[in-house]
């Protein structure tokens, strides 16, 4: 996997995620696609430390399958990881939910297309969000939640301030992963896929003590202490993803073998290792040997 294409690349995860593989070992170019160019703070940052691996960033639009600035770097790379979203938070209306499934059948299919070696696809919790409330809840106790549960897209929130409801965004998420799976199997193995339900993972450090009911960082919450309030807080607080183990879950994903998973597109729970969360990360520990630092109960 020398040459990985990131799409999204100068949001928040796409350029955590470029600045750690800049400094990996086997990676020799690394290529960002976005809408938008990098901001000069972005360009002046030193991405990686020792190694670092050649970088070039292409502006365009991933919504459209004639657009061969996008199209060409997919076909001459190894793995493509993808996080582009027309909106990338929860509050994401239909409009935003079916421009961000557009792009990604338009990156999965030119992969596929391409033969591609490993496509990495961006899902979210939100697609298992209905079991943060009754009567689903009550089904599943602490690390029961894997990726083998039905899907219950979307999650109900209120945040103190304003009610939530992220089935637009969930529903993209959701038939992005059936997607893969689809063409994973049509790929026979040439393809391999991953799926990751990202836990929370905030811009910028991405402390334990700025996690809230909220449940995305575009939102302000009401006054602490009340229950239906802090019962939120808890479901979001538990599934913490840090920025080191963000870092390294999406490393694995990209190099993990394949061979021995027991289907070519692999769906996982990327959260950190939070003590007393519902979430279970086995299928990632055994298939990416993904191995988990941070837990949000030790204080930082």
């Amino acid at each position: 996997m020398q040459r990985i294409v990131v799409t999204g690349a100068t949001g928040n995860l796409g350029w955590k995620l470029i600045s750690h593989l800049s400094s990996h070992p086997h990676v020799s170019h690394i290529v960002g696609l976005d809408c938008d160019s990098p901001t000069p703070a972005q360009l002046a940052q030193r991405l990686g430390t020792g190694h670092s691996a050649q970088g070039m960033f292409v502006q365009c639009d991933l919504t459209r399958w004639d657009d061969r600035r996008w199209r060409d770097e997919i076909a001459r790379c190894d793995a493509v990881v993808h996080l582009a979203a027309q909106n990338p938070y929860p509050e994401a209306s239909w409009a935003d939910a079916n421009a961000s499934l557009d792009m990604t059948l338009n990156v999965a299919l030119a992969a596929v297309e391409a033969g591609v070696r490993r496509v990495v696809f961006a899902s979210s919790n939100h697609v298992m969000g209905r079991y943060k409330d009754e009567p689903l809840a009550n089904t599943i106790g602490p690390g029961e939640l894997t990726a083998d549960h039905d899907h219950a897209v979307g999650t109900l929130w209120h945040t103190g301030e304003r009610q939530m409801d992220s089935t637009p965004y969930a529903v993209a998420k959701s038939s992005g992963e059936r997607l893969c799976r689809a063409l994973a199997a049509k790929a026979k193995g040439r393809t391999t896929f991953v799926c990751v339900r990202i836990g929370w993972c905030q811009p910028g450090e991405n402390r334990t003590h700025t996690l809230s009911a909220a449940g995305t960082p575009t939102q302000a919450t009401g006054p602490a202490g009340d229950q239906p309030l802090d019962a939120t807080e808890q479901w979001f607080r538990s599934m913490w993803l840090s920025n080191r183990d963000f870092a390294h879950l999406f490393e694995r994903a990209v190099f993990a073998e394949s061979t021995a998973w027991p289907h070519p597109c692999l769906i996982v729970n990327g959260m950190s290792a939070n003590t007393g969360m519902k979430w279970n990360l086995e299928a990632a520990r055994r298939w990416l040997q993904y191995d988990p630092q941070d837990d949000v109960t030790i204080g930082e």
